[in-house]
């Protein structure tokens, strides 16, 4: 009990870390208007973040979306190495900001030999992997937030083959959250 309200209390004073995305009226016509992670987000992401780190189904639920955030962001990376013109440099961002994401999915898929990996001197508890993982999904989610913020501030005169492909993405990255909850409620 103590490390879950050690988890809250975390979660509570990092709340700075999920801002709420707003696209300006003039990048509407590019992206839709969404609020991804907004002002009532991080009660439900408290609770959310309850139930995956005291049930195994909801640590299957959280592992099965982080997948498909990482496949997401491999097919993006592609995707925009397919178009075939020089990339410019608002997508070279979103690009190397997807690369992080990637690497912050790939840690937590293998989170036994990267998370909770076992130093020499001092050995992981379980309750030590359980925060760490914590700590690991509120930085998924927060580069998810930092990337779809990027993503809205494209330019008009973006290349189809960039928007299309980030579209995409866009699209997985703002369901993450949504997806994990309904997961978790259908439990």
């Amino acid at each position: 009990m103590r490390i879950v309200t050690l988890c809250l209390l975390v979660l509570a004073s990092s709340s700075c870390l999920l801002g709420k995305v707003e696209s300006s009226a003039s990048q509407s016509a590019s992206f839709e208007e969404v609020q991804p992670f907004g002002d009532g987000a991080l009660k439900e992401f408290e609770k959310i973040l309850k139930t995956i780190l005291t049930t195994v189904r909801g640590v299957n639920c959280t592992m099965k979306q982080v997948i498909e955030v990482m496949i997401a962001t491999a097919n993006y990376i592609d995707a925009i190495d397919a178009c075939g013109t020089a990339v410019p440099k608002d997508i070279a961002k979103i690009v190397k900001s997807c690369q992080n994401i990637y690497n912050i999915c790939d840690d937590i898929v293998h989170l036994n030999s990267t998370i909770c990996s076992h130093d020499e001197d001092a050995k992981m508890t379980g309750l030590s992997c359980t925060f760490h993982l914590t700590i690991a999904i509120m930085k998924l989610t927060r580069n998810i937030n930092i990337v779809l913020k990027q993503m809205y501030n494209l330019p008009f005169d973006t290349e189809v083959c960039f928007v299309d492909a980030t579209r995409e993405v866009a699209d997985v990255y703002e369901n993450f959250m949504p997806r994990v909850k309904l997961c978790v409620n259908d439990m």
